[in-house]
């Protein structure tokens, strides 16, 4: 079986570039046993910069929002987007949660619904690939997830290796193993029929090659179908989910829906499509928890124009 990723200490993370890294994971691990309200303070205000200087991130999300819901004026989908940045910069400023606090306290700030539907898949002895969007909670999500239940999943390591260190060591520190993306899919084959849940991410755009064009908020978007794949050869049933930030009751939810029915099909296009349609479900119950700073239509149909 591949072995996982793995992402150790070693005396080069203390080198001095990697100083002001540290510094500020300094200020996260002080920020995390602050009171919430200083907590949520602190994100109002990264929010707030973060829409006065990040033009690049403002103009992905204008131009995704408006591909998505056409039906909003400017003013409704600037207020979306707006929300956007306010979930995204408390979820940031709360990974003092997940990297230096205990099982306790994020169990009391992370809760999982829907937990029922992956019990009685469990029960019946089904295999199960959890299928989670990118979200700004998206770790809180998967930290829970493996918290209560034995799990595995792929990801692209961080550029920088102090943040990749710490976060990576966070996403593994219960029964959670992360591959690398180009490890490919054959690791979590085995994985799934051992019974561990498979965290997949589906939903980036990662190019013309392996991809097919079915709609996503009725645009077409390149996306794998390799998770009809998956459930076909493993088995599995597919749970939609979507991880969320409640600032009415300030916690995060990850929250698991009832599994595809007559999935996959047999159709790799139509697997693709259901799958985009479960995800859109997910996200059209809360359009600004969803990461709508990523390129999801950077790649075009022959003859079309870039949109970004």
């Amino acid at each position: 079986m591949a072995e996982a990723y793995r992402a150790p200490f070693h005396a080069g993370l203390l080198a001095p570039r990697y100083w002001p890294t540290w510094l500020g994971l300094g200020a996260v691990a002080l920020l995390s046993v602050m009171p919430r309200f200083v907590i949520r303070g602190a994100a109002a205000g990264l929010a707030a910069l973060m829409w006065r200087f990040a033009p690049k991130q403002r103009h992905i999300v204008a131009v995704n929002l408006a591909l998505c819901f056409p039906e909003l004026d400017e003013a409704a989908r600037e207020r979306l987007a707006r929300e956007n940045f306010r979930t995204t910069a408390q979820c940031f400023v709360d990974y003092g949660l997940l990297w230096f606090r205990g099982p306790r306290a994020r169990a009391r700030r992370i809760r999982l619904a829907g937990e029922e539907h992956y019990r009685a898949c469990r029960e019946a002895g089904r295999p199960v690939i959890v299928l989670a969007p990118h979200a700004p909670s998206l770790d809180f999500g998967g930290l829970r997830m493996s918290q209560l239940y034995d799990g595995v999943s792929f990801a692209k390591p961080m550029k920088n290796p102090v943040v990749e260190w710490i976060n990576h060591r966070s996403r593994t520190q219960y029964s959670g193993e992360i591959f690398a993306r180009e490890q490919g899919l054959r690791p979590a084959l085995k994985h799934i029929k051992q019974g561990r849940f498979f965290y997949y991410l589906p939903d980036e755009d990662l190019g013309p090659e392996h991809s097919v064009f079915v709609p996503f908020f009725g645009v077409p978007k390149a996306t794998l179908p390799a998770l009809g794949r998956l459930a076909k050869l493993t088995g599995a049933a597919v749970l939609p989910s979507l991880s969320v930030y409640l600032p009415e009751e300030d916690v995060y939810e990850m929250r698991l829906e009832p599994p595809l029915e007559d999935y996959p099909t047999g159709d790799a296009e139509e697997d693709a499509r259901r799958m985009n349609q479960a995800i859109e479900a997910s996200i059209r119950r809360h359009p600004a928890q969803y990461l709508w700073t990523l390129k999801y239509f950077k790649t075009r149909p022959a003859g079309e124009k870039k949109v970004y």
